[in-house]
């Protein structure tokens, strides 16, 4: 057993920072399918794969298709956006009156939250709620989040996303293998960053902040401390991992693969 701090890893040992940071740089490029096999063993990535092949082959009543297609008109119509606009802009309305002061409850909940010995949270949950609270605050009482200009920019990104997938049955979505799949929806994951962005988030710059402290690695064990900046503050969070293979998952995986890897076994 060896406790790793500002060490560096040993060179026999996959190192499990550089694994996280490349999951970020995976999310940073809208790459869902390599993020799916970075974060599953291949066994059970594959039992994926098997799954999906398997889902494709069942036989689809016209009530599937007439389901599926009224769903996704309300994205990839022509007018997708207008109609929805013509949904969403009564609500944004009734809500302008009240935005201030929901902003204010909000903020408050939080900072109660943050001092209170009775909230559910780590001490390591606590301080970066700390940390992000004053940026936070900046951001929510400077952002209008009910502005109709916004929310129609937001959505034509989403449509139009939608509508370059070239699905526009349930038939044609069944045809496409799951990387397939992954590939357009990646698409779909950019296009909502840049809606998100308009927001005054950016989750690519958050991705790209990312920095990994390797804080212990114990046999097939490790825990690290992963760091953002979220509004111009750093916010952590500790993540225990577990070694399989040769490259190093999160302990919930792992532990699913364990129990799945038992039963084939016995089996």
């Amino acid at each position: 057993a060896s406790t790793v701090g500002q060490q560096s890893v040993s060179q026999n040992i996959a190192d499990p920072a550089q694994q996280l940071r490349s999951l970020a740089i995976l999310v940073r490029n809208n790459d869902l399918s390599g993020l799916l096999s970075a974060m599953l063993p291949p066994t059970q990535l594959q039992q994926l794969r098997l799954a999906y092949d398997l889902q494709r082959t069942e036989p689809t009543t016209d009530e599937d298709r007439a389901k599926f297609e009224e769903a996704l008109a309300k994205l990839n119509a022509v007018d997708a956006v207008d109609q929805l606009m013509v949904e969403i802009e009564p609500k944004l309305q009734e809500a302008r009156p009240q935005a201030a002061g929901a902003v204010m409850m909000g903020l408050g909940a939080l900072q109660v939250a943050m001092t209170s010995p009775k909230a559910e949270m780590t001490q390591l949950q606590r301080e970066a709620l700390q940390s992000l609270f004053p940026g936070l605050q900046r951001w929510a009482n400077s952002t209008d989040f009910l502005s109709s200009v916004t929310m129609r920019q937001a959505l034509s990104l989403i449509s139009e996303a939608a509508r370059n997938s070239g699905v526009s049955n349930l038939d044609q979505l069944k045809m496409l293998s799951l990387d397939e799949v992954l590939a357009r929806a990646g698409t779909l994951l950019a296009a909502s960053k840049q809606a998100i962005r308009l927001y005054g988030i950016d989750l690519d710059n958050i991705a790209d902040s990312l920095q990994v402290q390797v804080l212990a690695i114990e046999g097939s064990s490790a825990r690290v401390r992963a760091t953002w900046m979220v509004f111009d503050a750093p916010v952590s969070s500790e993540h225990e991992l577990v070694l399989i293979d040769g490259r190093w998952y999160g302990k919930d995986v792992a532990k699913q693969w364990r129990i799945e890897h038992s039963s084939s076994a016995k089996g």
